[in-house]
This record gives structure tokens, sequence and C-alpha cells, in this order.
């Protein structure tokens, strides 16, 4: 994941569908540049965790719960 940098995923970005397909946390349509600006910490702190990981030779899973 570090060989990726921010930019790459985040050309993706597109509020207006996250929005109408109902991405969860749906605030993309209240504050776009904000929440661009959460996905991009949350990004940067996962490459982290997982190039972490990765260093000492660990495995990382991860559950979802809503």
């Amino acid at each position: 994941m570090r060989e990726t940098p921010w930019e790459r995923p985040a050309a993706h970005y597109d509020p207006e569908r996250m929005a109408r397909d109902d991405v969860c946390p749906n605030l993309w349509a209240f504050d776009p540049a904000g929440q661009r600006e959460w996905l991009q910490a949350a990004y940067e702190e996962l490459v982290a965790f997982v190039t972490g990981a990765a260093e000492r030779g660990q495995g990382a899973f991860m559950g979802f719960a809503y």
C-alpha cells in the first residue's frame, strides 16, 4: 500500500455518487471537502497500519460492525 500515493485513490473520490449510492457514513453531500480530508487521514492511517504489520511479519484483518 505504501507504494500507492494518496492521489491515486483520491482521483476516484466522487462525493455526489457516494451520496447517491448511500456509501456509509453518507456525509459526502454535506461537506465534500471535509470528508475528502477525513478519507485522506484514514487512508494514511491504514497504510501505516498495514506497513507496520508487514514489516513485523504479521498479518492483519479487519471486522466491520454496523
